[in-house]
């Protein structure tokens, strides 16, 4: 019989779940349309409009290892709370057009928002989950993320088509708005005390003990950033339609594999799930690279969300069990922050490749990047892991 110690479904796991889809659908509401939105309004150019996009993940990203120090060191729902109050707030702020400038710097602002609130909420539910069932917990959670990238998008086109962009931006705020209601009924387990005061030190906004973690997070994302940016453009090039379709079906891919493995996870799997996970990725890009199918195209995107499913889990979840619970908020930012740098670096040079030659060179070169990655983590990550956890 189920301990009550080792309850998954608690009613703080719900609603930090709950509150997490919400913030990611008000995010990727705007993915398809905010390029749509400044050029109608700005008359500015793609280069232009990918400049103010990419402020959003800019400012994430350098907030990621300050976000990690703040949610280690205050209470963890009062910082999630005024994170995600701003988060909100900042969607009025697409509606009020004052200039490029501006609205770079409300994404920018957006992206700093989203860092903290993100790196707050995925250490909360560490938090509320049992030890005994961390990687089953981390799965589901991480559905709310894929249910959102899956919906949101698709939302966001819908409701621009029918009222236009300013709709859009106020239905954004409305889910953000209902998510920070939910998240005032959290309640946060209070934090065992640590013994002693803590020096200020590196290891406060970077995990040095995942450092193999975040170097195969580095070359995972690499791989996958090209996939966010250039595979509409990939699809053009190999003269196929319904581009969009790919993201479905990883979405998708990942739903399915999240919801099946996270028990493996918690019964000692990790990294022989990893293993296979990068496997199955590397696999699935020399295929839709090297095959000029839609069978192919497609069916390798459910694959890569396959994958995607059994990397993810296992990495946060390595670099949870690699810290102490004073630094659970520094390893989810370590983790988030390696997979936030490698995509930048995989769109930099990403475009860079498919200018130089096509896309279906980038996908290749990435394929081979993750293989590079696969006997990386088998040399150094997983008997890191196994040699330095604390828990788990």
């Amino acid at each position: 019989m189920e301990k009550r110690t080792d309850r998954l479904w608690t009613r703080a796991f719900v609603l930090v779940g709950i509150t997490n889809f919400l913030m990611f659908f008000a995010f990727y509401e705007l993915l398809p349309v905010l390029p749509l939105y400044i050029f109608r309004v700005f008359r500015s150019g793609s280069a232009a409009a990918g400049v103010v996009i990419s402020c959003y993940t800019v400012g994430a990203l350098l907030c990621r290892p300050f976000a990690g120090f703040i949610v280690d060191s205050l209470p963890r729902k009062a910082l999630y709370a005024a994170a995600y109050l701003v988060f909100t707030l900042l969607f009025v702020g697409y509606g009020l057009p004052v200039s490029l400038v501006a609205l770079a710097a409300v994404r920018l602002l957006h992206g700093v928002a989203f860092g903290v609130a993100s790196t707050a909420g995925n250490t909360i539910v560490i938090d509320v989950l049992p030890s005994s069932r961390r990687g089953e917990g981390v799965g589901y959670f991480g559905v709310t993320t894929n249910l959102a990238f899956a919906l949101g998008p698709m939302t966001g086109t819908l409701l621009y088509d029918a009222f236009g962009a300013e709709t859009v931006f106020a239905t954004s705020l409305a889910v953000g708005a209902a998510g920070l209601l939910l998240l005032l009924a959290l309640r946060v387990p209070a934090r065992p005390p640590v013994r002693g005061k803590r020096a200020l030190s590196f290891d406060r906004f970077f995990l040095t003990g995942a450092v193999p973690q975040f170097a195969n997070m580095i070359l995972m994302g690499c791989a996958y950033g090209p996939v966010v940016n250039y595979v509409a453009l990939f699809a053009e090039e190999r003269g196929m339609d319904g581009a969009g379709g790919f993201y479905a079906l990883i979405a998708g891919g990942l739903i399915a594999s999240r919801l099946l493995t996270g028990k493996l996870v918690d019964r000692g799997w990790i990294t022989k799930l990893i293993a296979a996970g990068m496997a199955l990725f590397a696999a699935s890009y020399f295929v839709f690279s090297l095959v000029d199918s839609p069978v192919a195209f497609f069916g390798s995107a459910l694959f890569v969300g396959i994958a995607l499913g059994l990397v993810f889990p296992g990495y946060q979840t390595m670099c949870v069990n690699l810290a102490r619970h004073d630094q659970r908020g520094t390893a989810t930012s370590t983790y988030l922050t390696g997979w936030d740098l490698g995509i930048g670096i995989g769109i930099l040079a990403g475009g860079a490749v498919a200018e130089a030659w096509s896309y279906a060179a980038v996908f290749f070169a990435c394929a081979w990047l993750i293989v590079a990655s696969a006997v990386f983590f088998a040399a150094k990550t997983a008997p890191h892991y196994w040699a330095h956890r604390l828990e788990g």
